[in-house]
């Protein structure tokens, strides 16, 4: 991540030691960082040639076209620069033809007072025959984006991404004094998207007011996601669920697990379903494991220890759950990988059996399924995920006396 720190960290229009080479490929895998990277490598050339013409292409031209632009010389200009700025098809299956004739013409020829800027998001460091023949006449150039958090790791940005984000804005936006409690609403809000969070900062500079309220109230409802969703009922948190039907009910967009948005009639539906897969899935678990002498391991906070899957599912609850599990051929869990029973376990913990099947019960008399009215429908499964998500039972007995 040094080189992306180092960009980052870079004055707008700076210089370099060294000139531009000839031929440099840039890589990231974020299409703003790489749009940042690519613009200071033009002013970095347009520096050293004051006169010189620069000829962009959107997209891969045709080879004869960029050929002839690279060895036919300019009329006009003493110097050029030819900047391909989304040659990511040069790395893809559908691309291996020209990708091959390209690096045969930059083999064949040398360039004289030409130099080619290729860019390309990718996330990983590009192979093939462009990135071989650039290496050897160029530089290749591929900035590593910050890991994301590990799947058993709290959802949100690492620390990496929070230190990538707060460089690109003071880079971007150098005259703009964000108060430390801005910058971390802002990287709430939009996560790990540079553009998006570039992009409400400066709204934030137009409307004058930089407090994270403002954040807040400029992001607006937001998108849900099942894993929150998931993460929510593992921890019990009714009035966290209560507020994502909130914001679901005041558009708020739902995506799928795929990161897709989903239609706004979808919702219900889809949750639903959702829920009452989870159920199903969560109540075969818990059996299994009381079958299998685990209750003592059913326990929220054994679950929510650190690296709890890795020291301790694992290596010791796993072995003993998926024989209890394989005995049952219609079990739902029948083929759900280790990682996904894991996650059941840990939403099992905090349920009894009896609370689980009284959800699925009051799932299937709301009839969410059937219910054809959006709004209908997310007040029906409020219903039921806040008796499920409600005090235990024995608190409530303890409560009333």
């Amino acid at each position: 991540m040094g080189a992306l720190l180092h960009l980052l960290s870079r004055d707008a229009g700076s210089r370099r030691d060294l000139s531009v080479p000839a031929v440099v490929l840039l890589a990231t895998g974020d299409d703003y960082l790489l749009e940042l990277h690519r613009n200071d490598l033009e002013a970095e050339w347009r520096g050293e040639h004051p006169d010189g013409e620069v000829l962009a292409f959107e997209t891969v031209p045709a080879m004869a076209r960029l050929e002839c632009e690279l060895y036919v010389p300019s009329l006009f200009a003493p110097a050029r620069l030819l900047v391909v700025r989304d040659a990511k098809e040069l790395f893809e299956k559908d691309g291996k033809s020209d990708a091959q004739q390209l690096a045969e013409a930059l083999a064949r020829g040398r360039l004289v007072d030409v130099c080619l800027i290729l860019a390309a998001e990718l996330k990983s460091p590009p192979a093939g025959p462009v990135a071989e023949i650039v290496r050897r006449l160029g530089e290749v150039r591929f900035l590593p984006l910050p890991e994301p958090p590990k799947p058993w790791e709290q959802p949100g940005l690492t620390p990496p991404q929070r230190t990538v984000l707060r460089d690109l804005l003071r880079r971007t936006l150098p005259a703009l004094r964000l108060p430390p409690e801005t910058v971390d609403a802002l990287c709430e809000a939009y996560g790990f998207k540079p553009r998006a969070l570039v992009q409400a900062a400066e709204r934030l500079a137009l409307g004058g007011d930089l407090t994270p309220e403002a954040v807040r109230a400029q992001a607006g409802a937001g998108e849900c996601s099942p894993r929150e969703i998931e993460d929510l009922l593992i921890a019990r948190d009714g009035e966290g669920l209560a507020g994502l039907l909130a914001r679901l009910s005041s558009g708020a967009a739902l995506v799928d697990w795929q990161g897709k948005a989903l239609d706004p009639g979808e919702t219900g539906a889809f949750l639903g379903r959702m829920l009452g897969r989870l159920l199903r899935q969560t109540l075969a678990v818990r059996c299994a494991g009381e079958e299998s002498g685990l209750a003592a391991a059913l326990d929220p906070k054994r679950c929510a220890e650190n690296r709890w899957y890795v020291k301790t599912f694992k290596p010791s609850i796993l072995p003993r759950l998926q024989p209890a599990i394989a005995s049952d051929e219609y079990s739902p869990v029948a083929t759900a990988s280790p990682w996904q029973l894991h996650r059941l376990f840990r939403l099992a913990a905090p349920y009894t059996s009896r609370e689980l099947l009284g959800a699925l019960a009051g799932l299937g008399a709301a009839g969410v399924e059937r219910e054809r009215r959006p709004a209908w429908r997310l007040a029906a499964l409020g219903s039921v995920l806040l008796t499920l998500t409600g005090p235990p039972r024995a608190a409530r007995k303890a409560a009333a006396g």
